[in-house]
């Protein structure tokens, strides 16, 4: 069972910064939706947000911060 990883992204005229979270979903559909409303809690008039979700395979760990890219592309980098 995979677990999921919600990178919230805010910005108006410059970046408001990232909100990081797990999510609770079983499978990649309710993880976008949770995602979704996450993002739709955050997003406030003139504060745009974006999300991207990260899945994270049984036993995979990173030793380290996700980069910009990673975050923004939802994909790891080897």
């Amino acid at each position: 069972m995979s677990r999921f990883i919600a990178v919230i992204h805010g910005w108006h005229v410059h970046s408001n910064g990232f909100t990081v979270r797990e999510l609770k979903a079983v499978n990649r559909d309710q993880a976008d939706m949770e995602a979704c409303y996450l993002r739709d809690q955050r997003d406030r008039p003139f504060d745009s947000c974006a999300v991207t979700v990260l899945e994270i395979e049984v036993g995979e760990r990173l030793a380290r911060r996700l980069t910009w890219v990673e975050r923004i592309t939802g994909r790891l980098k080897p």
